[in-house]
């Protein structure tokens, strides 16, 4: 036959160089395949070697990592403090960058250490004043105050009009009614301020030398910044 005698210019018969071409024709087509699929897959195209059923579990199985972040708010306003501690202390002993975590567990520790979460509520503040948890969580809320979070310094000044302050100077209370008045950060996000006659009442309830030496200390102040141990502190 004309097709099994026929020979290539190398001296080889022509049906085996046919059939060593097209098994390397096929080598390199799985070649390009093995290369060229993960710049389909790179640029959105669906992998068909892959089951639609590892994409749905995929999905179920994804965590929004902020999640574990805000978990701890949410179940403080929420009311359950048993379990907001448990996420909100690892992340208020991360220290700087983290006032507002820090503020939050100072809320919750307090809370359960007798003060009502709400205003208006009667309470035995001398009962209060000598619980541990209180203590602690008031701790929490002046590291995260003395970082210049608005929101704690002003749960501060709640804690002087109660009567729960950290101390009984009239010239701490000017200072940090004069802070919290200009918090950068509070002007910036315009945050409204409760209409709840805090701020006048501590206000009238030193005198005027005392806010003014208050004012002078806050003209001066600068934020501190927690950090946990080992790690240097920076102002």
């Amino acid at each position: 036959m004309i097709e099994s005698n026929a020979r290539s210019g190398y001296g080889f018969p022509m049906k085996p160089f046919v059939q060593a071409a097209f098994c390397l024709c096929l080598s390199s087509a799985l070649l390009a395949s093995v290369l060229f699929a993960p710049t389909a897959l790179a640029d959105g195209q669906e992998n068909p070697r892959t089951s639609p059923h590892y994409e749905v579990r995929e999905r179920y199985n994804y965590r929004d990592p902020q999640a574990a972040y805000w978990e701890g708010f949410e179940l403080k306003n929420e009311g359950d403090c048993e379990a907001a501690i448990e996420r909100l202390r690892p992340l208020a002993r991360n220290g700087r960058g983290y006032e507002s975590a820090q503020h939050a567990y100072g809320l919750c520790l307090m809370s359960l250490g007798g003060l009502p979460t709400e205003s208006g509520t009667n309470f035995d503040a001398e009962q209060v004043r000598g619980n541990d948890q209180f203590l602690q969580g008031r701790i929490w809320v002046m590291r995260a105050a003395n970082a210049g979070n608005f929101q704690a310094q002003r749960t501060l000044l709640a804690l002087y009009a109660a009567n729960l302050g950290p101390d009984s100077d009239p010239v701490e209370i000017g200072k940090w009614l004069r802070l919290y008045d200009v918090n950068p950060l509070r002007l910036t996000l315009g945050a409204t301020d409760q209409n709840d006659g805090l701020r006048s009442h501590l206000q009238q309830s030193i005198a005027r030398s005392d806010y003014l030496d208050g004012k002078e200390l806050a003209r001066n102040w600068t934020p501190t910044y927690w950090a946990p141990p080992g790690v240097q502190h920076h102002r």
